[in-house]
């Protein structure tokens, strides 16, 4: 019996630890094709699934075929995903394996570049039962508790909704943050 205790301990163990693959390039198409964003990951180190920085690409495609490069930065963080709406606004959200959490949640950077905003998990989730179900990979993550989507109202956002419909949503020209957690706009 007193050998098969640490049997079972060592594999609860492995059982719940999170492991990630190292971060990889990718390619991004907005939906109708007309942009694409790509992401590469710098000095990736294999063992710990990490990289210290990534560099940003926003190309736009003319009539005739050409790629044009509209912009090209380093990141403010690695991103766990990216979206790239057909207007060429992109997003970052989360961080590849956590690494940086809860900073750098949500970034968003303007038609040149620019970092319109940079919101940390607090900001957007200021009380963790707000959001339970982000919580569930051991370290705070937006994709794990809600829906992500475009929302077109005046000018582009980005919705950000749990299971009850709610959530922050942030402006994608000015970058100013809207919740909905009790109605009232901050930034």
């Amino acid at each position: 019996m007193r050998r098969l205790i640490p049997l079972v301990l060592g594999l609860s163990l492995t059982a719940s630890a999170t492991s990630w693959l190292p971060p990889q390039p990718m390619l991004i198409g907005s939906d109708y094709g007309n942009y694409a964003f790509k992401l590469l990951p710098q000095n990736v180190d294999q063992p710990t699934a990490s990289a210290r920085t990534a560099y940003g690409e926003l190309v736009q495609m003319s009539p005739n075929g050409t790629l044009k490069t509209v912009w090209k930065r380093q990141l403010a963080n690695l991103p766990a995903k990216v979206m790239l709406n057909s207007g060429g606004q992109v997003v970052t959200i989360d961080n590849h394996a956590g690494y940086g959490q809860p900073k750098n949640a949500l970034v968003i950077y303007g038609l040149k570049g620019q970092v319109l905003a940079n919101y940390s998990f607090d900001q957007l989730v200021p009380k963790p039962a707000d959001c339970r179900a982000c919580y569930l990979l051991g370290e705070p993550f937006l994709m794990a508790g809600f829906r992500i989507k475009w929302a077109y109202y005046d000018v582009p956002h980005l919705a950000l909704r749990d299971e009850n419909g709610k959530g922050p949503t942030t402006n994608l020209v000015t970058g100013k943050l809207k919740t909905n957690w009790n109605g009232q706009e901050r930034r």
